[in-house]
């Protein structure tokens, strides 16, 4: 006789998150997430795919002056604190708060344009998107 094993605790180490993506919230909290949702689509998840293909697009078409562009790279794409990212960019921490603010700003704009509401990941304990 054999056994299965059956992992009755999976829900219990998961969790979903909604981006709503017509608020600088929401934009900041997939900005912040995506290297997790990222992972996803190494697992074959296309939805978190799709999500970061927009999220590039709505980069691209959101007219970011270069400045703007760096900010958000090295505080959302790098990782880095706004005050390690004013240190690399000769500006004070105010100013990378400023321009990643109004890069949100006008990514919001972008989705609120393409009518885009909210999506939703779910998360393993392990911190991968699902």
């Amino acid at each position: 006789m054999g056994h299965v094993k059956v992992d009755i605790a999976k829900s219990d180490r998961s969790y979903a998150v909604k981006y709503a993506l017509n608020d600088a919230a929401g934009v900041r909290s997939l900005l912040r997430d995506r290297h997790r949702i990222s992972s996803a689509r190494f697992r074959g998840d296309t939805a978190a795919s799709d999500i970061l293909i927009d999220l590039h697009s709505a980069i691209n078409s959101a007219g970011l002056t270069e400045r703007q562009t760096e900010a958000i790279a090295w505080v959302y794409g790098v990782d880095l604190t706004q005050k390690e990212a004013a240190a690399i960019m000769g500006v004070l921490r105010q100013t990378v708060a400023k321009l990643a603010d109004e890069a949100v700003d006008k990514i919001v704009a972008v989705y609120q344009r393409w009518d885009y509401g909210e999506v939703m990941c779910e998360y393993s304990e392990e911190g991968a998107a699902a």
